[in-house]
């Protein structure tokens, strides 16, 4: 098997075009690892890897939890997303790139594994560079200063040194990202490796815990022609079938969840990440359908990846005049099995034995309120049981129809699906990336 040093400089890598398909000018992947996070902006994501068997995708292995850039993503050098409104990677801009791209190869501080192992390898000395220096020949090149055969010094003003003080690097897998003609400026030095902590975002690369890398270098073949595909969760949902890619069900089947204890950031008050929101916890007053305080304090409290979206949807509903109130957020699961246990109807409450999205912290119900904090018109108050909370219930005045559909449309925008039989209530698309909780929140 060559050395990974020169298949960097000598292969013709391409990165696969989004608009067209999985490009004919590479062997066609038979693994993908997908990389899935909630938005552009979020920095956690989940990773699933693939076979394809029979012209099937074939799920293998368990979902592992992992980190990009600390900006979220953006789409990768030479995509035809460039010059949208959608983000586009740049060096220096802490993104991790989106699209799909090759995996060329393993490097890691310790010795090679014998050549029969699945990804070309090459070990990281005190020499190893990237260069991340956009007007430099080498840019985005992986090298060893000593095989120059002249001073660095003038050929580049900045490069990554690759063995690093700490374990970030002690193994890793190259991403074939901006290859084999570099995009001045378009990012460099993309890599799969270990995470610096447990849920700590990269500047670019994708991080995960060494024990989901060495599943992840342990299963990677040459011969299957391996891809990384990273995309926020709604472009994948759209995108998908165009790309041959597996299905978006298949990435999180029901109860599918990452088994380590530190696969789920903790929750989140949402108030530190949506600007501007107004909270008021009906379950923290009698003001609700039980008429007893149910929560101590008039918090809500979210996944960090499910504020992340709440605040987009914040930012639309600004250009239109209104911001979001909060009713409830993530609800223990002891508080579920009282409302259960009031009202034992599915349509309003999730029966505790399965669980509910807000017992994940991964649902919110929400209002709208005014410039002046004036609740908007809406069909119901909170908590109606009756089939005007129904979203197909239309007996309303226009205005109410409108702020409904206002609401709905940049919550549906922000990655949240509605719930059928209440206008208010929405679930983040990705909750089952989640475990149910049951903590109290107001300690």
């Amino acid at each position: 098997m060559p050395p990974l040093s020169r298949l960097l400089f000598l292969a013709l890598i391409f990165i696969i075009p989004l608009n067209a398909g999985l490009c004919p000018a590479m062997e066609v992947p038979r693994q993908v690892i997908v990389v899935v996070t909630g938005s552009w902006s979020d920095a956690a994501g989940t990773l699933y890897r693939f076979e394809k068997r029979a012209d099937q995708w074939e799920r293998t292995g368990e979902a592992a939890k992992v980190v990009v850039g600390e900006n979220g993503m953006g789409w990768g050098a030479g995509s035809p997303e460039a010059g949208t409104a959608q983000p586009v990677k740049k060096e220096g801009d802490r993104k991790a790139p989106a699209g799909i791209f090759p995996l060329l190869g393993e490097m890691g501080y310790g010795a090679c594994p014998p050549a029969a192992a699945g990804l070309p390898c090459e070990r990281i000395t005190e020499d190893t560079r990237c260069v991340d220096d956009p007007a430099s020949a080498f840019y985005n090149r992986i090298l060893k200063e000593g095989e120059l055969g002249a001073p660095a010094a003038g050929l580049w003003k900045s490069a990554e040194q690759m063995r690093l003080p700490d374990d970030r690097y002690k193994k890793l897998v190259v991403v074939g990202y901006n290859r084999p003609k570099p995009q001045p400026g378009a990012g460099s030095c993309i890599f799969m490796h270990i995470w610096r902590a447990p849920g700590s975002a990269t500047m670019g690369c994708t991080a995960m815990a060494e024990k989901d890398l060495d599943e992840v270098i342990g299963w990677l073949r040459a011969d299957r022609h391996p891809a990384l595909v990273q995309l926020p969760m709604p472009v994948y949902r759209e995108r998908w079938q165009e790309l041959g890619l597996p299905a978006p069900e298949m990435l999180a089947q029901a109860g599918d969840q990452p088994k380590d204890k530190d696969m789920h950031p903790a929750l989140v008050d949402a108030t530190g990440i949506v600007p501007g929101l107004v909270v008021d916890m009906r379950y923290a007053t009698p003001d609700n359908f039980t008429g007893k305080r149910v929560y101590e304090c008039n918090r809500c409290f979210l996944r960090e990846a499910t504020a992340r979206k709440l605040a987009m949807a914040q930012a639309e509903l600004k250009k239109e005049g209104f911001a979001l109130k909060a009713w409830d957020c993530y609800r223990p699961l002891s508080v579920q099995k009282i409302f259960w246990a009031l009202v034992p109807d599915p349509r309003y409450v999730a029966d505790p034995a399965k669980g509910s999205k807000h017992n994940r912290g991964t649902a919110v119900d929400v209002t709208m309120v005014d410039s002046k904090g004036k609740d908007a018109a809406m069909p119901t108050r909170f908590d109606d049981f009756t089939p005007r909370a129904f979203r197909a219930s239309n007996d309303f005045p226009p205005e109410v129809l409108k702020n409904r559909k206002t609401l709905e449309n940049a919550m549906k925008n922000a990655g949240f699906e509605p719930l059928p039989s209440e206008w208010w209530h929405f679930d983040d698309n990705d909750w089952q990336a989640y475990e149910i909780l049951d903590i109290n929140i107001c300690r």
